[in-house]
């Protein structure tokens, strides 16, 4: 069973027989992956997308603010220092 997906400047197809993934341009130029090389080009382009989407959120930023807030809430908290119920 061959699956296809034809784009505007581009065609996908995988052939589930033969266990390769085909990308191709409109011209015929294209290029030919073995079910090992598309594993690894799914998850490159995975990452990549993941990457993208990651680069907004801020998740260090948002740990640092929690910890400036409790630190304004009461500066001389002992409690800050303890770790383990022993004083660093």
């Amino acid at each position: 069973m061959k699956i296809n997906k034809n784009l505007k400047f581009a065609d996908f197809s995988y052939d589930e027989e033969s266990k390769t993934f085909t990308v191709s341009d409109k011209n015929g130029n294209g290029v030919e992956l073995n079910k090992v090389y598309a594993f690894s080009f799914m998850r490159f382009i995975v990452r990549m997308a993941q990457r993208n989407w990651l680069r907004n959120k801020k998740i260090v930023d948002k740990a640092s603010y929690v910890m400036e807030e409790l630190e304004k809430e009461d500066p001389e908290n002992k409690n800050q220092m303890l770790m383990f119920d022993k004083e660093i």
